[in-house]
Formats: C-alpha cells, structure tokens, sequence
C-alpha cells in the first residue's frame, strides 16, 4: 500500500469524520484520492488555496483548523503583544466559508488571541484595512478570491495589513507539518471574540472614498455617467454600490441576477472578471440603458475589470490599460489638488506595462518593479514608507489587481472601482472616453501593447515537463524574438543578467523567483510557472513609437513564445 493509500485508509476509519466526508472520500476516483492524500496544501502566490474536499491536500475542516492554529502561533512568536492586538477574522461567501470562519475564530481564541470577527462576508480589502484600523498583530481571510465554486482556502495576514511574506508563509507551513491534522476541532473561548459592526464598514467606506481623490468639478457629471455592476455572486455587491452612491454615482445599474452572495455562482460558473465570458449579463444590461462603464468584481472583491464603449462595443479594459488609467488619475488629480507628495511612487509587477513607468514619471513619481503578486507588491511599498522614502500612490499589476492609497495593504476592487468612475466623469465632462483617454497616453508617452498566455501540462509528469522547458530557456537562449533582437538575459532565480553585446552578467536587484525575463528590442517576453496550477505563464509586452509598429512587435512575439518552450507542444494546449 502506497503511502496516500494509507493516509486515505486512516481519513475513512477514523470517528472524527462525518458520515458526509467519509462517503466524499467513498465517491472519489482514484485519482482524485492520491491528488487529496498525497501532499498537504501548499503556500502559493497568495495563500493557502485548494479544492474543498476531505484530505490533507483538501480545503476542509481539519486543515482550516491546523492552518489557523499554526498562523496563531506564529503571531504569538513573532510578535510579543499578539494576545492583546489580536487578530482579524473574516471570510467571503463561499460554500462552507462561514463554518470556516467559525472554526479558525474557535482556533485562534483557543490560543488566547482576541479574536475581531466579522460575523458577515465582506470584502478582503476590508479585512486589510481592519489589520491596519486596529493596530491588530494580523488578520486571517477565508477565500479562494476569483476561483470556481469548488475552491476555498485561506489568506493570511500580517500587522501591516499586508499578505505574509514568503519566508513567513514557510515558517507558517512549518508550523502546519507538526501540528496532528486529524484531531478534535479546537474549543475556543467565546469571550475572546468580538464582533466587528457597521462602523468598520463606514470606516472602510470613508477611507476608501478620501484615497480616490474626487475633484469637485465632476461633482455634477458624476450622476450623469451611466454606470452597469455586477459583483459575480460575489460580496462587492454589500459595499459598493453604496459606496458609488454615496459619492454622486446615482445613474447605476446593478445585475440583480448576480447581486445576492452565493458561493454556488449559478449564472457565473468561471467568476473571474478577466475572462469575458463573466461579463456576459452586464453587457446585456449595458446595451439595454447604454452604459458609459460596465464594472464587475470578483467573489471577494479584491479584483476588478472594466468595460467601456469603443467605436460602439463594449471593450474589456486589460489589467494593464485600467492600471495605467488610475495612475493617470491619481497623479494628475493630486497634482491638481496640490495633494501630490513629496517623492511618490508606483508599485508594479515586472510583467506589468512599462507605460505605467512613463506616466508616474510624467507627474514627479518613481515606479518599483518587483514580483508578481500582491504580497510583494505591498510589502515594498510598505517597506518603503517605513523607511520614509515616499508614499505609494498606487500599485497595481496586469492580473486586474490594483491598491490605491494606503488605506489598506491589498488590492482592492472598491476603491480601484470608485478611482476609475471618478476618471469617467472627467472623461464624459470632456465629451472624452477611457478609451479616448488611454489614447492621449499612448500618443503622449508611446504606444505599449501586452498580451498573456499559459501553456498547461498534464499527466503525473507535469511538474517534470515544466521544469525542463524552464531549463531550456535558461540554457538554450534564442538570438532574437520573432526577428527581434535579444538584449539582455534575466534570471531571477540566482538574480544574474546576461547582457548580451557585452557578453557580461551582472546582479539583478530581485532574486529567488522562477522567472526568466527576454529583454528584446521593441519587446519583452517573460516567462514563469504558475504558483497554484501546472502552467507555464508568458508575459508579452511590445512598445513602439507608432500603434503599428508595436503591433507587429507584439506578433512577432505571439510567434516566438510557443517555439520556445516546446516546438511539439499542439497549439490547443495553448490557453
């Protein structure tokens, strides 16, 4: 017998199983048992993130339990005032999220930890922002953000109210390997949990609404702009559209069909607001009352994407161009205000658009690269305040994440959603819109083009396959890209560039991530596994002096990438 075969024997016989989980693992095929029993959940690019199903690499009971009596652990260790900061709780409305909840305030209660509970799903960013409002020692989400109705997990959180670092998620992890997963659940103590109230929503709400920067000249446009939302099923739909009215967005249209929170997403299977297909019902509704600006969130409310009207259809904005928009907001609308202040700067990912660089650089502001995924994003721009060496304005990246201000350490799809209508009014009380503005940025800054794609591997030698494409491209460089001439070779797992002309390496500021970054002329394609599914992720980002040129750029590009990492590799596999 293999070892998952008895991990999986010991879940069945044991009597703290229901009768409901026992027969879960009685339905599994035998694929999904050793994909359940032979490996614990695993810290990826933001938290612990699984199927919910019974099993040490399951999202269930026992694991929640063990995930949040080690985190309150780790509190209790790293900082000597835990107890009496306390943590807070929150969850989204996901199936079985409030039992979670339930649980992990039982665990950390039973640490001694005060324990800040919202009793109600609400936004991640608002969990952030409560970390921060109450000077907490960290805060604990059950979410599994923009993924299908069968995930759950978690996202932890440290004082600052950003996401742990990945050398805290490891101290975490280890933590988790020597505490029992199968045990009774923790019996916490009630009078250590407080509920937190409506004050922390109108808290939140105000924060939100001072960070956006509202100017009073669009105060009458405001309730002109015709504005469609959809939250997904998701928890954005209990906040923003009050929030929006609040600040003089009355012309609003909300999806009924997908306002109400409901973890079984029943007219948004995939509710993920960077793929098109969830924005099929608020198009509908937008053609209906001819909307300026379509906003959908996703299920926690962390992401948001745009669509706008361009030459009479609806557009989805890429992650790239609403990033951009919003620097442009933000920077121009402080500058207006006389609010810019000294030495601001943008956070970015590396694979995010350099045009957010030129426009931050255009108002006085510094932009900071660092790696994909918020838990870098914010800790450096946390870092950086802590040293007095500025304020962030923004951060953002090009999966449709972006934080603005400081009122919280994550992204957020309220207030990136309240900043981008704000822009909109501006837009439409110039006869202008996003589009028409994105395009004064091209024409002032130049013309930056991106696209993504994934390349997904399957069968038991996956992680086998995709370790030697990474291989190959670290050994076996091309000499151009597409007919683009390489530049400089990055490696961010030592930290070394390889500037080709010179024939020279030298140190790279970022190291320890599985990425190899192509710098070409007139073009970059970076390249990286994914932290949670077996894929291989391209990044392509094209710029030119013309719209054509950097069209053609980012095809020759799309061109290179696949022949790359596999010339054998059939075309459908390419996502």
């Amino acid at each position: 017998m293999t070892d998952w075969q008895t991990c999986c024997q010991t879940w069945l016989k044991s009597p703290l199983l229901e009768e409901e989980e026992r027969r879960q693992i009685q339905r599994m095929t035998e694929e999904e048992r050793q994909t359940f029993f032979s490996a614990p959940l695993a810290f990826g690019t933001a938290g612990l993130r699984g199927e919910t199903a019974p099993g040490p690499g399951g999202v269930n009971r026992f694991t929640i339990a063990q995930a949040a009596l080690a985190f309150g652990q780790f509190l209790l260790e790293t900082q000597p005032e835990a107890r009496q900061k306390g943590v807070c709780l929150c969850g989204d409305a996901r199936r079985n999220s409030r039992e979670f909840v339930q649980i992990a305030a039982e665990a950390l209660s039973s640490l001694g930890l005060l324990v800040f509970l919202f009793p109600e799903p609400r936004p991640t960013p608002e969990l952030s922002f409560a970390v921060r409002r109450l000077g907490a020692a960290g805060g604990m989400n059950i979410t599994a953000s923009h993924n299908p109705r069968q995930f759950n997990g978690c996202k932890l959180y440290r004082h600052t109210g950003a996401q742990l670092t990945d050398e805290e998620c490891a101290q975490v992890a280890q933590k988790m390997a020597v505490l029992p997963l199968l045990r009774p659940l923790p019996q916490g103590d009630a009078a250590q949990i407080r509920p937190l109230n409506q004050t922390t929503d109108q808290d939140y709400l105000d924060a939100v609404a001072q960070e956006c920067c509202p100017e009073e000249q669009t105060l009458p446009w405001r309730g002109r702009l015709t504005i469609v939302y959809t939250p997904l099923h998701g928890v954005g739909g209990l906040l923003l559209p009050q929030l929006l009215r609040s600040q003089g967005f009355t012309n609003l249209h909300c999806v009924e069909a997908q306002m109400a929170p409901d973890g079984n997403f029943p007219t948004a299977p995939a509710p993920n607001p960077e793929h098109p297909p969830a924005f099929a019902l608020a198009l509908e509704l937008a053609r209906q009352v001819r909307a300026d600006l379509v906003v959908a969130t996703d299920p926690d409310a962390d992401r948001v994407a745009f669509a706008a009207l361009r030459q009479g259809e609806y557009q989805i904005l890429s992650g790239h161009q609403a990033g951009c928009l919003l620097a442009e907001h933000l920077f121009s609308a402080r500058c207006r205000t006389e609010t810019l202040p000294e030495n601001p700067f943008l956070v970015k990912s590396l694979v995010t658009t350099q045009l957010a660089e030129k426009v931050a650089r255009f108002y006085g502001g510094q932009t900071l690269d660092t790696f994909t995924g918020f838990k870098h994003m914010a800790n450096l721009a946390q870092d950086w305040e802590d040293k007095g060496r500025g304020q962030c304005i923004l951060a953002f990246e090009e999966a449709i994440g972006a934080m603005v201000g400081g009122h919280c350490r994550d992204k957020d799809g309220l207030a990136a959603a309240l900043a981008l209508c704000h822009l909109a009014a501006q837009c439409l009380s110039q006869g202008l819109s996003l589009w028409d503005k994105l395009e004064q940025l091209y024409q002032t800054h130049g013309f930056y083009l991106e696209d993504a794609f994934s390349l997904t591997f399957q069968g038991p030698e996956a992680q086998a396959h995709m370790a030697a494409a990474m291989d190959r491209l670290r050994t076996q460089p091309p000499a151009s890209l597409g007919g683009l001439p390489l530049l400089e070779i990055q490696d961010y797992l030592p930290g070394i560039a390889l500037d080709i002309a010179a024939n020279c390496t030298k140190p790279l500021c970022l190291s320890g991530a599985n990425m190899v970054y192509y710098k070409a002329a007139g073009g970059d394609l970076a390249v990286r596994p994914s932290g949670t599914e077996p894929k291989i992720k391209c990044y392509l980002l094209a710029q030119g002096q013309s719209r054509s040129q950097a069209e053609e750029r980012l095809s020759a590009l799309r061109q290179a990438a696949p022949a790359l990492l596999d010339q054998r590799t059939p075309k459908e596999k390419w996502i």
